[in-house]
């Protein structure tokens, strides 16, 4: 698991804390911080070049891109950030509103990506400091080698079901043009949609 993350000052690295954590559970994971646009571009080539197949991300966002050391990266400037960098790569969004159609055409649709997994409502630095840790624990008992589809979101559905945190799970389609999407909350089964791509990014 390669974590990067880049919160405002005073706030609870829970991305820092899910490094420790995944050390302790002998997850194999590596932590970084960054402050800038510049470092972030940096951290994701790393993470293109590290091997690990799962990028975790800690930051303030929203449909329109992500906040980095204060400066916002436009879906447009992600997209040249990413290109190149998640190709069969999953991404996890521990953000605010950071797993939606926007966000996931960028990584899918745009980057070649695999997956994008996060929240789709402002979550509470104490919820995502439980929910995230919860969810890798409980995947990696079901499979230690990889992630797919079916451990994906039997692991999602526990951990939705404990914390009471919905959450978005897009992943590539066969149809052109389109975009699974697997929406969880609590007690219920998931929704899951074929959704048209985003066509316009912010």
């Amino acid at each position: 698991m390669f974590i990067i993350e880049s919160l405002r000052d005073g706030e609870y690295k829970d991305g820092e804390r899910l490094n420790k954590i995944l050390e302790m559970a002998k997850i194999n994971s590596l932590y970084r911080w960054v402050t800038s646009k510049t470092e972030f571009t940096d951290a994701i080539k790393d993470f293109n070049k590290s091997g690990f197949r799962y990028l975790h991300l800690s930051c303030h966002a929203d449909e329109t891109g992500l906040e980095v050391g204060g400066e916002e990266i436009s879906n447009f400037d992600l997209i040249d950030i990413l290109e190149g960098n998640v190709r069969g790569r999953r991404i996890f969004l521990s953000s605010c509103k950071g797993s939606n159609l926007h966000t996931a055409t960028v990584v899918i649709q745009k980057c070649k990506g695999q997956s994008v997994v996060g929240t789709p409502i402002d979550i509470y630095f104490h919820e995502a400091a439980l929910f995230w840790p919860s969810f890798y624990y409980v995947i990696n008992r079901i499979d230690k080698e990889k992630m797919n589809q079916q451990s994906i979101s039997e692991s999602i559905k526990k951990c939705v079901d404990l914390f009471e945190v919905p959450i978005n799970y897009y992943c590539k389609s066969k149809t052109k043009g389109y975009i699974n999407r697997y929406k969880f909350k609590s007690t219920s089964a998931p929704d899951k949609k074929l959704i048209k791509i985003a066509e316009n990014i912010r």
